[in-house]
């Protein structure tokens, strides 16, 4: 086995007993020692690693903020210049099939890290993690809509357009997340859909007696 291939696996060990232990003693009580008695690796393993707990948690954050960043600019990208350059008729296909393209990679990497996410949102885990997670998507999202030329609707304020347009979304996948029996990627990917294109309005009924 290679010497990267060994840094890999340890530190894969390592991730995986410090989320554990987030989720059953809270990362405030837990130790170095703890992590290398659950990891099954030495302290001088571990120190050559990460310098603390603190940092082992930063270098896990980071992924996970990087990867969902990429997936979001690399689809979102690619959804503002379709309906940027479709002809008005097919502009809504177009964006329904670009958006839910976007929808069905990302969930399919955060079902991939639903436990770490799940644990790190928990209350034993980061309470800025799923702040920093919703400043991300909103910043990628920003950016890359105004390289499409594109910007956010002044019939609100900005900060509300962004928690309507944006953030709902992170709001939604975070309870997904979250459920005991959550529904699969692409079933959730199709209700992510529907509530961008439906209004309150739409999901009120009242009976006629």
């Amino acid at each position: 086995m290679k010497q990267s291939e060994r840094t890999d696996l340890t530190r894969a060990k390592i991730r995986k007993a410090f989320i554990a232990l987030v989720e059953t003693k809270g990362f405030g009580n837990l130790t170095v020692s703890d992590l290398t008695r659950e990891a099954a690796v030495s302290r001088g393993t571990f120190y050559v690693h990460y310098a603390d707990k603190h940092e082992l948690l930063a270098s896990i954050e980071g992924d996970l903020h990087n990867n969902i960043a990429g997936i979001v600019k690399k689809n979102i990208g690619a959804t503002i210049e379709s309906y940027s350059t479709t002809d008005a008729s097919s502009r809504n296909e177009a964006l329904s099939d670009n958006l839910y393209t976007l929808f069905n990679n990302a969930l399919y990497y955060i079902d991939q890290e639903r436990w770490t996410m799940k644990v790190l949102m928990s209350p034993n885990g980061d309470p800025q993690f799923f702040n920093e997670i919703k400043d991300v998507v909103d910043e990628t999202f920003t950016q890359q809509l105004k390289l499409g030329n594109g910007h956010f609707s002044d019939a609100l304020p900005i900060d509300y357009t962004k928690e309507i347009v944006v953030n709902n979304v992170v709001y939604l996948v975070r309870h997904w997340i979250n459920k005991d029996n959550p529904e699969n990627v692409e079933d959730f990917a199709k209700i992510l859909m529907q509530s961008r294109f439906l209004s309150p309005n739409n999901l009120i009924i009242f009976s006629k007696d």
